[in-house]
């Protein structure tokens, strides 16, 4: 899966970047939102599905950072299962974004 360089949340615009160790308070993760300066790091040499399905995660804690959510856009008890669902909603309906 080829990364888009840039995605537009709530009228936001977050780079993407590649990165190899991209880490989040000292621990290594396969993504990153920096909410501060709009960029979300997804770790280089994933899979094509983890990839993806990392994106959709760091999407869903932009989503929610931007939707004034501040309390919960980092609780991961909600982001995961939510990434995941995005992920696979569109993977699944692949019509909601092929207009």
């Amino acid at each position: 899966m080829k990364l888009p360089k840039q995605v537009k949340v709530s009228g936001i615009i977050y780079s993407i970047v590649e990165k190899k160790h991209p880490e989040d308070e000292g621990h290594t993760v396969w993504g990153f939102t920096d909410y501060e300066i709009s960029k979300i790091y997804i770790r280089k040499g994933l899979s094509e599905q983890k990839k993806r399905q990392t994106l959709m995660h760091e999407l869903v804690h932009a989503m929610l950072h931007e939707a004034g959510e501040d309390e919960r856009c980092n609780d991961e008890s909600i982001v995961n299962p939510l990434g995941n669902m995005l992920d696979q909603v569109l993977q699944d309906n692949p019509e909601l974004i092929n207009r």
